[in-house]
Formats: C-alpha cells, sequence, structure tokens
C-alpha cells in the first residue's frame, strides 16, 4: 500500500503546474491519477469487490481491466470511452462522472498506443 500511495503522489505531482497538454498521459497516469481516485473505491472497482469483474485500485488490477476495456486502435472503439461518456444510468462512475478534461486525457493515452500498458 505504501508504494502505491507514493506512485499516487509522483503521478499527480507530475500534473501540477501543468496545462492538461503538457501531462504525462501514460498508463500510471490514467491509473493513478484519473481511475482508482474516482473508481477505485471499496464499494465499486477495488480488488475486493471487481464490480463487472473490473478493479482500479492497484496498477496490476487497472493493467488487466485497460487491456480489455481498451483498444489500441481507437478511442473511439473503447469500451471504456463508451461507459465514460454514457449517458443516464449507464454513465461510469455514476455518481460522481469524470469531468470533460480527464476524459480528453484517457481518449488522448489510449489513441496514442497506451503508452505504458
Amino acid at each position: 500500500m505504501r508504494s502505491f500511495s507514493f506512485l499516487l503522489i509522483a503521478a499527480l505531482g507530475a500534473g501540477c503546474g501543468t496545462s492538461p497538454d503538457e501531462r504525462p498521459v501514460s498508463f500510471e497516469f490514467v491509473t493513478l491519477g484519473i481511475l482508482a481516485p474516482t473508481c477505485g473505491q471499496v464499494q465499486c472497482h477495488s480488488t475486493t469487490t471487481k464490480t463487472a469483474g473490473y478493479a482500479f485500485d492497484t496498477l496490476a488490477a487497472s493493467r488487466e481491466a485497460l487491456t480489455t476495456l481498451t483498444d489500441d486502435r481507437s478511442a473511439d472503439s473503447s469500451k471504456l470511452i463508451e461507459v465514460m461518456t454514457a449517458s443516464g444510468g449507464s454513465r461510469m462512475p455514476p455518481d460522481s462522472p469524470l469531468n470533460e478534461e480527464d476524459i480528453t486525457l484517457v481518449k488522448l493515452w489510449i489513441d496514442d498506443g497506451r503508452m505504458g500498458l
């Protein structure tokens, strides 16, 4: 857990004081900076609950989930982007949807070949 906390701080710190276009869009940034804080909650997609079979609270679990949920050819064909941008009750996360900036960063990561996955 200590190493996960360190990685989270490092990933988030890398984005501080920079514009979205300058942030590192890597597997670690997408996982630790965007997905884990919102989706990796115990009641949702943690390694203990694995809602819908996916977890985002560790790098290993995220790697497994994102390999399945993303398509290295296009964000447009990605199941992850589909559920992040869906309307109504099928949008994930349901209670606090990701902001457009974070969705854009995830799309960039996918379209750039899913660096680090």
